[in-house]
C-alpha cells in the first residue's frame, strides 16, 4: 500500500495524501517545501521537501494523483485558456531554476563574504608575491618560502570565506559558519522588524555593505552579512517578501 501522509495545522487538506498529491500541490504553490507531515505507517515527522525530494511529475495516465478532486482545485483568472497540466509544468520548471534547504525551503539567495573584504589579507598576498619576485634572483630557497607563505594565506583567505553562508528564503534570513561544525543564526521574514545596510570607506568604494537584521524579540542584532555585494537588493528582496511579494515572478 501506498504511503500515506497528513499535513500538520494545515486545515485545507485534512485528510491523508499519497506522494504523488503533495508533489502536485508543491508543483502548483499550494503547498510549501518547508510544511510538515507525518508519515501514517511509520508515525515520524517529515517536511514536504523531504517526501517529494527527486520526484518526477506524474504522468495524467497513471491515476496515481488525484487531480480532480475538488480539495485540490484551484481556480485562477490567469490561467483562462490554458490546460491544467501546462500550467503544472510551468511551476515546476520555475521550481527547477532554484536549490533548496535541507528543509526543503526555496533558497532565493545565497551568497558569502566578498574576496575584497579581506583586503588586509590580500594585500599581504601581494607583498608576498612581490618579495618572492625580488628573492627570485638572489636567493631561491627565501623565495619558495615566500610563495608558500603567500599561497597559506590565500587558502587561508578562501577557507574563510566560504566557511560562512548567507541564506535568504521564503521563510527566513539565516546565517551559517563554521568548518567542522556548522553553526547557524536564523530570523524569521516576518519577525524581522529593522533591516540596516552600511557602507563605508573603502570596502563601500569597492561595493561592499553589511546588513543587520532585527527582530522584536532581540534588542540587539540577530542576524548579519558582513562584506557582501549587492547588499540593498538583498535588502529590498526581504522587504519584498514581507510584503507578500513573490520575486521569482519579477
Amino acid at each position: 500500500m501506498p504511503a500515506r501522509y497528513t499535513l500538520q495545522n494545515h486545515p485545507a487538506f485534512g485528510e491523508p495524501l499519497s506522494k504523488e498529491d503533495l508533489y502536485t500541490l508543491v508543483a502548483r504553490g499550494s503547498l510549501a517545501r518547508g510544511e510538515m507531515c507525518v508519515d501514517e505507517d511509520t508515525g515520524l515527522t517529515h517536511t514536504v521537501g523531504e517526501v517529494v525530494s527527486g520526484m518526477r511529475r506524474p504522468s495524467a495516465s497513471s491515476g496515481q494523483s488525484r487531480l480532480d478532486r475538488p480539495a485540490y482545485r484551484e481556480i485562477s483568472p490567469d490561467a483562462d485558456g490554458f490546460e491544467e497540466e501546462e500550467i503544472i509544468e510551468d511551476v515546476e520548471g520555475e521550481d527547477d531554476d532554484f536549490n533548496y534547504t535541507p528543509s526543503g525551503e526555496v533558497i532565493l539567495h545565497h551568497a558569502h563574504p566578498s574576496w575584497l573584504g579581506y583586503t588586509k589579507a590580500l594585500f599581504l598576498v601581494l607583498l608576498l608575491l612581490i618579495a618572492a619576485g625580488l628573492l627570485f634572483a638572489i636567493q631561491l630557497e627565501y623565495a619558495v618560502i615566500a610563495l608558500l607563505c603567500s599561497s597559506s594565506t590565500l587558502i587561508a583567505i578562501g577557507i574563510a570565506r566560504y566557511s560562512h553562508d548567507y541564506i535568504v528564503t521564503r521563510e527566513r534570513v539565516e546565517l551559517i559558519w563554521g568548518i567542522i561544525g556548522r553553526s547557524s543564526k536564523e530570523a524569521r521574514i516576518c519577525d524581522i522588524r529593522s533591516i540596516d545596510v552600511y557602507e563605508s570607506g573603502l570596502k563601500g568604494l569597492l561595493g561592499l555593505g553589511t546588513i543587520d537584521f532585527s527582530t522584536a524579540a532581540n534588542a540587539g542584532i540577530e542576524v548579519q552579512f558582513k562584506d557582501m555585494r549587492q547588499a540593498h537588493e538583498v535588502k529590498d528582496l526581504v522587504r519584498k517578501l514581507q510584503k507578500g511579494v513573490d520575486p521569482t515572478e519579477d
